[in-house]
């Protein structure tokens, strides 16, 4: 097991170096492709590493996008723990064989957050940067055939925006035929102040350096968004895969000058990309 181990660390250092200095402006289900239920013939420990072109916003809640390369990470043991991307969660139902419903999932989760730089965007001018957060929290998730429903609550750690997020999300996933796998995903995600004021608030300090009026960003529902993702098994081990999100900014993000001024309530996202599972 060892070396497995040592191969989850460095794919997890690899895709945080890779990453873009700038918080997830819209959330996709992931682009790896989406699999059966866990059966006998399985090996405990699954892999699917690659990389692809992302359509971005500069900045959350920008109208100005940008093109990225974007890491595909999946690490997974016996569908118990799993690393996504940034994103370590161990299933404690499953691990300690206490499993009071069927496809129920709970446990703790710990993701990292990339931070925002002033530099990425124009209108981010004398804001200062926005570092790096740990967040760490739990999660809650209950799967019945291809719907599935679930809530994370996670805060940071980490002294980057310092603040709480918690999210419901909705999700069906189904195989279209034998190569092609199809997965939609709604989200809601309510944001405490700090998170607020970290993303869309403007300081009385930042508005003497940048020009703009003061804005103070409380906590409420931050936004909604949808995903939809289409997988192509090219072979037993490659796959391609393609997604599209929207998500709408709401309250006191959608109200900051930085998206009602500069740019927009409406975040879309895309991206193709190229995964090797194995």
């Amino acid at each position: 097991m060892l070396p497995a181990r040592l191969l989850a660390v460095a794919l997890a250092a690899a895709i945080s170096a890779a990453g873009s200095a700038q918080a997830d402006p819209v959330r996709l289900t992931e682009p790896v492709p989406g699999e059966p239920a866990r059966s006998m013939d399985r090996p405990d420990w699954r892999f699917a590493v690659g990389g692809g072109a992302l359509l971005r916003p500069e900045y959350e809640g920008s109208k100005d996008y940008e093109v990225d390369f974007a890491p595909v990470l999946s690490v997974s043991y016996r569908d118990l723990v799993q690393l996504r991307g940034t994103a370590l969660s161990a299933d404690l139902l499953g691990l300690l064989g206490a499993r009071p419903v069927a496809g129920l999932q709970a446990g703790p989760i710990v993701r990292y957050r990339f931070g925002r730089d002033q530099d990425d965007n124009g209108a981010l001018r004398g804001l200062g940067d926005v570092d790096g957060s740990v967040e760490v929290g739990g999660f809650l998730r209950w799967t019945a055939g291809p719907w599935s429903v679930g809530a994370t609550l996670v805060q940071d750690v980490a002294g980057g925006h310092e603040g709480m997020l918690a999210e419901l999300e909705a999700g069906w996933r189904t195989r279209l035929a034998e190569r092609w796998t199809l997965a939609v995903q709604g989200q809601l995600t309510w944001a405490d102040g700090n998170y607020n004021q970290a993303f869309f608030g403007i300081s009385r300090a930042q508005s003497l350096r940048s020009g703009r009026a003061a804005y103070e960003a409380d906590a409420g529902i931050k936004d909604v968004g949808l995903s939809v993702g289409l997988d192509y098994a090219l072979t037993r081990h490659w796959a391609l895969s393609g997604r599209v999100g929207y998500k709408r900014l709401l309250g006191d993000a959608a109200d900051s000058p930085l998206v009602d001024g500069s740019g927009s309530p409406d975040q879309f996202l895309g991206g193709v990309f190229v995964s090797y599972r194995f």
